[in-house]
C-alpha cells in the first residue's frame, strides 16, 4: 500500500471536545456487520491486509477473525455505535477502572437514541454480543507501549450486569452509601482497557458520525479519520479497502464495489470530509482486474446540522411530538420555511382526525414526506372535506393503458414512501414484506441475496411493492 501526502496542515475535526473517542485498533478493521441484522448461520467475519512495519521495514500480514457466540450472534452496525457510547462512558470516568457503572437511560441520551423500550432492548442485546464475541487479532493488535503488532485473542467486554427498574430500586435501598452499586455495569477486557490507558485512542466527531445516513459512510469515516491523522492523502487497493477495511462482501466485483462505495463517498464529499474527485481520479486502474481507490481529506470544516433548542422552538417540539427523531426535525427546520412546516403539520393533524390513527401506518414518515415532497392540502384543508375513500376497480375492466398508469402511480407512491423512511424503518418494512411473501418469492430472495443479481433485485422489488399494495395504500394518500 502506498501513500502520498498532499497537505501539511489540515484542520482537525469539528467539536473536538465532544467527549467521544475511538480506539484505533477498532477503527482499523470492522468489528461488526454493515447491516443491523446478521443471518443466523453466519458466525464468523474475517479481515486481512498487508502493511509495512515502519520499525523493521518488513511486510506484516494482519488478520482479524471475529467469532460469534451461538446465542447472540455477530455484532451489528448499531452495536458499533453502542461501542462508541461505552468508550465515552470510560472517557467521562477518566479510564480509572475497567469496570464502568452506567444507566441505560443516560447511555440512550448520549447516543441520541429514542427513549423507548426498543432502545433499552437494543443496549442489552448489544452488550451481550460484545461480551460473547471473540476477537482474534493475528499480528494485527497494536500495543502502543511496545510499538508493535502482536497476536491477541479476547472478548471486548469481560462481563455485563444490567438491572431493571425494580432491581435498581431495591439495590438503592441496600446501598445508600454507594449509589453507583445500584447502576448497571460492564467490565472491559484487559487488552482493551490497557490500550485505552496507553493512549491508543483518538478524538471522534460523534455529531458528524451520527449525521451520516449509511453504515458504509460511518465505517469509511472512522477508518479514514484515523488514517488522515498523519497525512491528507491515501491510496488503497480497491478490494482491500472495500472488503477488508469497510466490510463489503468479498464476492463483489470491482464494478460492484465502486457502485456500493459511491453513495457513501458522495455523502462524505458533500459534508466536507473528503475532497471531491472525479471518478477517474477516485478509482485508478492499474491493470486488468486491479484498481486503486484514492482519498484526499477536505480542507473545509465538516458540515454538521446545527443543534436546535427544543425548549425555544415550538415547531421542533411539534415535529418530535408527532414521532420524528430530533435529527430529522432539525434537518426539516433547516431546509424548509416555517410556514410550510406548519401547513403540513396541520394537514397531518386534520387527516389523522378524519381517517383515524391506523390509516397512516408510518405517521412520522408520512409527515416527513409531506414536508419534503410538498403534499397538497387538497380536500382536508376545507371546512367540510369529503371522506377519504379507497376506490378499487377490478383489473379486468381497466384498459391496458390505464392499468399501466395505475401501476406507475403506485410505484411512484411507494418510492415517495420508501425515501421518507429511516434506514431502520426500511429494514423493518422489508423484513415484514419478506415474511408475508409467497413461498416462491421468499425462496428466490433468500437464495440469491448474497449474489444480489438481477433476479434477486426483481424478486425483492416484487415483494416490497406487493407488501405496499396490501398494507400501504393509506400511507401516502
Amino acid at each position: 500500500m502506498s501513500k502520498r501526502p498532499v497537505a501539511a496542515n489540515l484542520p482537525t475535526s469539528a467539536h473536538p471536545n465532544s467527549g467521544f473517542r475511538d480506539e484505533m485498533n477498532f477503527a482499523e478493521f470492522p468489528l461488526a456487520s454493515l447491516s443491523d441484522r446478521v443471518a443466523d448461520n453466519q458466525k464468523t467475519l474475517e479481515f486481512t491486509d498487508t502493511i509495512e512495519d515502519s520499525s523493521t521495514g518488513k511486510d506484516v500480514v494482519r488478520t482479524l477473525v471475529i467469532t460469534a457466540a451461538d446465542k447472540f450472534g455477530l455484532p451489528t452496525a448499531l452495536d458499533d455505535e453502542l461501542l462508541l457510547g461505552l468508550i465515552k462512558l470510560s472517557v467521562e470516568q477518566g479510564f480509572t477502572d475497567p469496570k464502568v457503572y452506567f444507566s441505560r437511560y443516560e447511555l440512550i441520551k448520549k447516543l441520541g437514541w429514542r427513549d423507548e423500550s426498543k432502545s433499552y432492548r437494543r443496549i442489552e442485546d448489544g452488550l451481550n454480543r460484545w461480551t460473547g464475541v471473540t476477537l482474534q487479532y493475528r499480528k494485527s493488535w497494536w500495543v502502543n507501549d511496545e510499538k508493535s503488532w502482536v497476536t491477541e485473542t479476547f472478548h471486548v467486554l469481560n462481563s455485563v450486569t444490567v438491572y431493571d427498574r425494580e432491581r435498581i430500586a431495591r439495590r438503592r435501598m441496600m446501598a445508600k452509601d454507594a449509589p453507583e452499586k445500584a447502576l448497571s455495569s460492564f467490565v472491559w477486557s484487559d487488552q482493551v482497557f490497557q490500550s485505552f490507558k496507553a493512549g491508543y485512542i483518538k478524538q471522534l466527531d460523534f455529531d458528524f458520525y451520527k449525521s451520516l445516513t449509511s453504515a458504509i459512510s460511518k465505517r469509511m469515516f472512522r477508518f479514514l479519520d484515523k488514517r488522515f491523522y498523519n497525512t491528507g492523502r491515501w491510496e488503497f487497493d480497491l478490494q482491500v479497502f472495500a472488503c477488508e477495511h469497510i466490510g463489503l462482501s468479498k464476492n463483489y466485483s470491482n464494478s460492484e464495489l465502486k457502485r456500493k462505495l459511491a453513495p457513501a463517498i458522495s455523502e462524505l464529499e458533500t459534508n466536507g470530509f473528503l475532497a471531491p474527485l472525479s471518478d477517474d481520479e477516485r478509482f485508478v486502474r492499474e491493470r486488468c482486474g486491479k484498481w486503486r481507490a484514492v482519498f484526499v481529506k477536505a480542507t473545509k470544516k465538516l458540515a454538521v446540522l446545527p443543534r436546535t433548542d427544543a425548549e425555544h422552538d415550538p415547531l421542533f417540539r411539534d415535529l418530535v411530538g408527532r414521532g420524528l427523531n430530533p435529527r430529522s426535525a432539525q434537518k426539516l427546520l433547516r431546509e424548509h420555511p416555517p410556514e410550510k412546516i406548519r401547513e403540513k403539520v396541520q394537514l397531518f393533524d386534520q387527516l389523522k382526525e378524519r381517517v383515524g390513527e391506523g390509516t397512516i401506518r408510518n405517521r412520522p414518515g408520512w409527515l416527513y414526506a409531506a414536508i419534503v415532497k410538498d403534499f397538497t392540502v387538497g380536500a382536508v384543508a376545507s371546512a367540510h372535506p369529503p371522506p377519504v375513500v379507497a376506490v378499487v376497480t377490478p383489473l379486468a375492466t381497466v384498459e391496458v393503458s390505464e392499468r399501466e398508469r395505475a401501476e406507475k402511480s403506485k410505484a411512484e407512491a411507494f418510492e415517495r414512501y420508501w425515501e421518507a423512511l429511516t434506514e431502520e424503518q426500511q429494514r423493518e418494512f422489508e423484513d415484514q414484506a419478506v415474511a408475508g411473501a409467497s413461498g416462491f418469492l421468499q425462496k428466490q430472495y433468500h437464495r440469491d441475496k448474497e449474489a444480489r443479481g438481477h433476479l434477486w433485485h426483481a424478486s425483492r422489488q416484487s415483494i416490497l411493492l406487493e407488501h405496499f399494495r396490501r398494507f400501504g395504500s393509506a400511507r401516502t394518500d
